[in-house]
């Protein structure tokens, strides 16, 4: 099993949602991992996001007016 769910990032641009949801939720994989989680045993990338979700959206509220998200796919 890998030690990490979430991928490595190397560019990232957290004025988009999706990255800044992305960056939040690898620093919330870190933190589990230091405190001897066990990736796809003790926490999903679901679990990872969700854990997030309050902190991207605090600094997405903050800094609305320089954030960019995805509209179309």
């Amino acid at each position: 099993m890998s030690n990490q769910l979430l991928r490595d990032i190397e560019t990232v641009a957290p004025e988009n949602l999706d990255d800044l949801f992305l960056v939040m939720a690898r620093n919330v994989e870190e933190s589990l991992k230091k405190a001897g989680a066990r990736p796809g045993i003790d926490y999903s990338i679901l679990d990872l996001y969700e854990l997030a979700q309050p902190f991207a959206l605090e600094i997405f509220k903050k800094n609305i007016e320089i954030m960019n998200y995805a509209v179309r796919w």
